[in-house]
């Protein structure tokens, strides 16, 4: 029987010290790959903890690949590939729950106690066009008409509508006075710089290491107004000759951001585990856009197996990559994973400096706070102050200084965790509530508690059947004031083998959930009628 010390004095709870043991003999082989741990209530009567503690232990290794679970067997390490060394150093690779599919009766979008340490991204479905029109540019809404523009919907699913109420004016407000009265002209005009302002790179640098496992020094950050001219940067910086991938299914105004930089795009194809190497190699991909913590629109989380294959394909190992592959990180709402600890990014993985970070303030400060950042790896960010330093930062000063005093103060963490609060227990009234309505055996949730969307799947409908379903079911629950996402719109090619819809639920009012699932239920029913 394995055996491990767990302190109860320690900083640390007891499964996450269970935990970081069991994946330490995994990552250097002690444990061997097919190899079974034991069972969950032997273990536990053999290290004196509840069984709770072993389940949560195991969890965490099956949301981030390192085993896999076999029905009424156990649980097996799983192959993992080579260990990749650490971006920083400490211990980096912060644990993380998957959201894994939930049932009706077995739900995975539990409360958890750990409230640690989020960072803040812009809502990649709060800014997509594809809320607008679809992918394909023909200008017909998402909800699959035209005539519903302007419609105060009961609830809207596609991203467009921000939650109100959510801001914490009176704190911004305090920060912001305290600001403009003790800040100096030269810190002012300091936040001008190229990179953005040191002082808000620091607490940005700080804020990364407490939540992402991620050692950074502010002169690799680079401050912009929001992700979009980030991104143009990036492009000027890594170069307009290569081959810029993009997930597919994925976030559609990604494609029109590279293509409008005058660069050629690249779908590349994502399955489960993430997107897929060997169609990086196939397409002649020199730069991934992926986003390995929460994938839009699909939910997914990638497991360390496939992380370090993307590294490993970054690197060029093998091959003749001319040392210009990078990974661009976009680490879409991992502020707001409602279970378990946070996922590691892939940049507190990469020891070869081949990942851009790239994290925005927008979806936890709201669409009017325009800020983002990158954190480049030290050959980049030489090479921004050298051929891009002339560039003056797209925030304001007073933004800037402000967000960093509020970040300082810890006036944003509470934030944050007030607001993941709230969006559990909205998500958990949603779930709920599909699950009691007639819909509740076709339906099935898929990746509940990555963050603030899930994937909702319509059962049995043949797989050729499920683009024109999923369209006619979206035009029924428009009717009756409920706007869905379908998959198939964040599609270039291929299609989905069920009907599905992307669920993002942060604006919808919690006491409407069982009237808002009701209407999803008839709309499936006269869906699967016509």
């Amino acid at each position: 029987m394995l055996t491990y010390t767990l302190s109860r004095e320690a900083k640390e709870s007891l499964y996450e010290q269970l935990y970081r043991a069991l994946r330490a003999d995994i990552e250097r082989g002690a444990l061997a790959s097919d190899e079974r741990l034991p069972s969950k209530r032997a273990f536990a009567r053999h290290l004196g903890v509840s069984v709770v503690t072993v389940e949560g232990a195991y969890d965490q290794l099956l949301s981030e690949g390192y085993v896999r679970s076999v029905p009424r067997s156990g649980y097996y390490v799983q192959e993992i590939g080579r260990k990749m060394p650490s971006f920083c150093g400490r211990d980096a690779n912060e644990a993380g729950m998957m959201g894994r599919g939930a049932v009706f009766g077995r739900q995975n979008c539990g409360c958890d106690a750990e409230t640690s340490r989020k960072s803040a991204h812009e809502g990649l479905p709060n800014e997509t066009a594809a809320s607008q029109v679809n992918f394909f540019g023909s200008g017909d809404a998402v909800c699959g008409t035209n005539a519903v523009c302007g419609t105060e919907w009961l609830a809207d699913f596609t991203g467009t509508t921000a939650p109100e109420g959510l801001f914490p004016y009176a704190a911004w407000a305090r920060t912001l006075r305290r600001v403009l009265a003790d800040e100096s002209e030269r810190t002012v005009l300091q936040a001008a710089g190229s990179q953005g302002s040191p002082r808000l790179r620091a607490a940005i640098a700080a804020h990364l290491r407490g939540f992402r496992g991620m050692e950074v020094h502010p002169d690799q950050i680079v401050v912009g107004s929001g992700a979009q001219s980030l991104y143009g940067l990036l492009v000027q910086l890594l170069g307009r000759g290569l081959v810029y991938g993009v997930e597919n299914p994925g976030y559609p105004r990604l494609v029109r951001i590279y293509r409008s930089n005058d660069v050629r795009v690249a779908m590349v194809p994502v399955d489960d585990a993430g997107p897929m190497p060997a169609a990086l190699t196939a397409a002649g991909v020199d730069v991934l856009h992926c986003m390995p913590s929460h994938q839009f629109p699909l939910g997914t989380t990638t497991p360390v197996r496939r992380r370090q294959e993307l590294l490993a394909w970054a690197r060029g190992d093998g091959q003749d990559a001319g040392g210009r592959r990078y990974l661009i990180e976009d680490d879409f709402d991992c502020e707001f994973r409602m279970t378990g600890r946070p996922v590691p990014p892939l940049a507190a993985l990469d020891g070869a400096e081949r990942v851009v970070y790239a994290n925005t303030f927008t979806k936890t400060l709201g669409a009017a706070f325009r800020i983002g950042y990158v954190v480049l790896p030290w050959e980049l960010a030489a090479r921004f102050r050298d051929q891009l330093g002339f560039y003056a930062c797209t925030v304001g000063a007073l933004e800037q200084l402000t967000l960093a005093r509020f970040m300082e103060s810890g006036d944003y963490e509470r934030h944050v965790n007030r607001q993941r609060t709230y969006f559990r227990r909205l998500q958990n009234a949603l779930v709920e509530a599909l699950g009691a309505s007639e819909a509740a055996e076709r339906l099935r949730l898929r990746n509940v508690g990555a963050g603030l969307h899930f994937l909702m799947e319509v059962q049995g409908v043949p797989a050729a059947d499920a683009r024109v379903c999923e369209r006619a079911m979206v035009e029924c629950a428009a009717a009756r004031g409920v706007r869905l996402a379908p998959l198939s719109d964040y599609r270039t090619e291929g299609a989905s083998d069920a009907p599905a819809f992307v669920m993002s639920f942060a604006s919808l009012a919690e006491e409407r959930a069982p009237e808002v699932a009701a209407v999803i239920a008839t709309a499936m029913r006269e869906m699967l009628s016509r």
